[in-house]
């Protein structure tokens, strides 16, 4: 009987161990891994029309005639990024993690990088993209610290 209980803790142990394991090992929200490098072009360029009044330049992006064209390139971009490393990448975004790789928020005359980054927040809920982050909610937890 003895025996029988030991090898049952034994059992219990190792699974109790290799779970956060595995979790941990899961963590590849890096630019290159998890994050693909370049991205979200689109959603700085979202922001910066929503929240400085910023109309983009280049007309082979823009497309008068659909209003909502930068929102959907933006929402695009952030869904093609994997459920787990959603949060993270707009945490690279906003510069909350520090990454000389991913392209970032851009300091402009007249319109402060902390109202960009507020609205950068609220992009994967579910008035703007409503995508499912890595706690399967439509936010991310506070922005100002990584999630790893």
């Amino acid at each position: 009987m003895a025996s029988k209980s030991k090898c049952s803790l034994l059992l219990l142990a190792t699974v109790l161990v290799s779970v956060p394991a595995a979790a941990a090992a899961d963590n590849s929200c890096f630019t290159g891994t998890g994050i693909p490098r370049n991205m979200l072009q689109r959603c700085r360029d979202y922001v910066e029309q929503q929240t400085c009044g910023v109309v983009v330049a280049d007309p082979g992006i823009y497309h008068g005639s659909q209003p909502n064209f930068l929102k959907e390139r933006c929402c695009w971009e952030l869904a093609n990024i994997s459920q787990n490393c959603r949060c993270e990448a707009l945490r690279y975004f906003m510069g909350a993690t520090p990454n000389p790789d991913a392209i970032s928020l851009k300091d402009l005359a007249g319109c402060p990088k902390e109202a960009q980054m507020n609205f950068v927040k609220i992009l994967v809920t579910p008035g703007q993209c409503n995508l499912v982050t890595i706690h399967n909610i439509r936010y991310c937890l506070p922005m100002g610290e990584s999630q790893y």
